[in-house]
């Protein structure tokens, strides 16, 4: 076995041959056509961790004539181990057999063979031909079966036809596999071949670092994303009283477009940590991450419980009622402060768009400065938290395969953020943070920002 485990993708066209290597390799670049045979020659594609590359996987044609290639194998079954090298040899230049010698050349040097088929068709006779093909070379071959829509009435019928024929069985959904899917797959080929063990390990050992790197990375970018979010804020400066009302209203939507700004750069980031470049992915309608920032919707789905909010009023020193207050530029006249601590989370600030409400202050020297943000909700923190985390799992566990352009989400994970699960101790350490970027000190943020990072880190290690 060479140092650098490589794989064949085989299979009969258009069984989701290029989608197992797109989700395998993590690359989205790799053309998925619904066009039958649209893999004409080899491919190769590099499985990385950092820049190492650790596996390399080879998109392969289809077979092209299984059956008259059977037939060879068979009648020369006296040249043993060097019947596949010899075929290619004889065949190379029949343009009848271009596909099956590009199918069997990495096999010949060396290549494992995955061998890919769609649970919704039944066996023919040619992928019988096929399959006898690939156990004639010899090689370690694994099976996959990918259903690529709901309808696997032939699972079971392709199970039993494949543990004649390999090493091993599975299942792999390539269109929606996590990355606990993916090291379970790349775990199940060590058992193909005991000689493959070593390298294969070291490559999954590459792969789970790599994976904490990117948490790690996730954790740095959503600190950076709340601090940002955290001091945004707008202002402008007036003559006359005269234009108050409307350049409040311009300054209120400047400020909620500047946050929808700060957010698309912070999910544009982790889009490119977990390697999603390719896909320009329009959330669904029902989405709680599609929803705007402050929506009623927003506010009772995410954020902390009624409790929780109790407590970290009192750790920023404010409490959830002074804080919607202020949030709002005291226009609410203390509505919220009134009817805070009975009010559950989310529910308590229903009126979301209040908190972007603008502030006016007069001027010594005259004129008048209005101004939006920094919001200092007791809540708002929270609620930005939990739509970071949420669209971090969410893009933690791409499927590469995947093309559409609307995405499902998990509707259990939507139901109730990950900060309401928070036990007071991490609640401390998330209030101790925003205290700090609310305080305007560097250095408090910075020693905060450190243990905010290792409590994100854990919330994110749960992904996949």
């Amino acid at each position: 076995m060479k140092k650098l485990p490589i794989f064949a993708i085989v299979g009969h066209p258009n069984e989701g041959k290029s989608s197992i290597v797109a989700t395998l390799s993590q690359n989205d670049s790799i053309a998925i056509s619904a066009v039958p045979g649209e893999t004409i020659r080899l491919q190769r594609f590099d499985l990385k961790a950092g820049h190492e590359v650790i596996i390399e996987f080879v998109d392969t044609p289809g077979f092209q004539n299984p059956q008259s290639t059977l037939a060879w194998f068979r009648e020369n079954e006296g040249l043993g181990d060097e019947r596949t090298k010899r075929f290619i040899e004889t065949h190379e230049k029949d343009a009848d057999y271009h596909h099956d010698c590009e199918l069997l050349r990495p096999i010949v040097e060396g290549a494992g063979i995955i061998y890919v088929v769609d649970a919704s068709r039944p066996m023919t006779s040619v992928d019988a031909a096929e399959m006898e093909i690939l156990r004639l070379t010899s090689c370690p071959r694994m099976a996959i079966i990918n259903p690529k829509g709901e309808d696997v009435r032939f699972m079971d019928s392709w199970k039993v036809a494949f543990r004649q024929h390999f090493n091993s069985v599975r299942t792999f959904n390539a269109q929606r596999a996590g990355y606990v899917d993916r090291i379970e797959l790349l775990e199940a080929l060590k058992s193909i071949d005991q000689d493959w063990e070593p390298a294969l390990s070291r490559a999954i050992g590459l792969l789970r670092q790599d994976r904490k790197g990117s948490i790690e990375r996730t954790a740095e970018a959503i600190i950076d994303h709340l601090e940002q979010a955290l001091r945004c804020s707008c202002s402008s400066f007036l003559e006359k009283e005269s234009g108050v009302e409307m350049e409040k209203h311009r300054l209120e939507e400047e400020y909620r477009g500047k946050l929808g700004r700060i957010e698309k750069r912070f999910r544009d980031q982790v889009r490119d940590i977990y390697s999603i470049r390719r896909v320009e992915i329009e959330l669904p309608e029902n989405s709680i991450l599609r929803e705007d920032l402050f929506s009623e919707r927003s506010w009772q789905a995410l954020g902390l419980t009624q409790k929780q909010l109790a407590i970290a009023g009192a750790l920023l020193g404010g409490g959830l009622g002074a804080g919607a207050d202020l949030a709002a530029g005291g226009i609410t006249f203390g509505v919220f402060a009134s009817i805070g601590a009975a009010l559950g989370a989310g529910s308590a600030l229903w009126k979301g768009k209040a908190l972007a409400r603008a502030k006016i202050k007069q001027l010594p020297l005259g004129g008048l400065k209005v101004t939006t943000g920094p919001n200092i909700s007791d809540a708002f923190p929270f609620v930005q938290l939990d739509r970071d985390i949420l669209y971090s799992k969410f893009a933690a566990n791409w499927a590469h395969a995947r093309r559409e352009t609307s995405v499902e989400l998990d509707a259990k994970g939507e139901e109730e953020g990950v900060s309401s699960r928070w036990t007071q101790a991490q609640l401390k350490v998330a209030t101790r943070f925003v205290q700090a970027v609310r305080k305007g000190s560097a250095e408090a943020t910075e020693l905060a920002a450190a243990e905010f990072k290792t409590l994100l880190v854990e919330a994110l290690g749960g992904v996949g």
